[in-house]
């Protein structure tokens, strides 16, 4: 079953509603489980995007979480997301490395909140008291869940065998789309 997706012919009017709406290899499949479950999962992924952190801060831990995961799903979809963004060639080669150097301190202490995130499962009390010094509280909840999320993503898609797609989303479309 690793790596067989979902008959597209065979789909519901529901589940073709929702492969519609994100037309990817990962949407189709979510469609092995229940449509209102792949709904919920699709529009809670995609309010991120509506949430409170900059892109730039969203991308950067999406991105991070993805290196460390060793999604190159996730980072097929989310490089060209950073470059609008604002993220340069050079600072995502440093936000997807090893060892992270030459970001501003704000995102150098995003990268060890998310680092934390991924090797403790929480985010340590010194690194939770310097983002507390740079983020506020509501970007600081909003980032554990989006870096939760994305590590979980990365486990569905490794684990399922989700192939890359033929091309990266084209996130203004998507937001079209939504109507985010």
């Amino acid at each position: 079953m690793r790596g067989v997706y979902p008959d597209a012919s065979k789909f519901t009017q529901e589940q073709r509603k929702q492969f519609d709406r994100l037309p990817i290899h990962l949407t189709r499949m979510l469609l092995y489980c229940p449509v209102e479950m792949v709904k919920s999962f699709l529009d809670f992924g995609l309010s991120f995007r509506t949430g409170n952190l900059e892109p730039k801060l969203r991308e950067l831990v999406i991105l991070r979480m993805a290196s460390l995961q060793g999604s190159s799903y996730e980072l097929m979809h989310h490089i060209p997301a950073a470059k609008m963004a604002g993220w340069s060639e050079h600072e995502i080669t440093a936000i997807t490395s090893v060892q992270p150097a030459g970001l501003e301190e704000k995102y150098s202490v995003m990268i060890q909140f998310v680092d934390d995130c991924s090797k403790l499962g929480k985010v340590s009390d010194s690194i939770f008291e310097k983002a507390s010094k740079v983020f506020s509280a509501h970007e600081i909840a909003e980032v554990t869940l989006l870096a939760g999320f994305y590590e979980m993503l990365a486990c569905f898609l490794e684990t399922m065998g989700v192939g890359l797609d033929q091309h990266a989303l084209n996130w203004s479309e998507v937001g079209a789309r939504i109507g985010k």
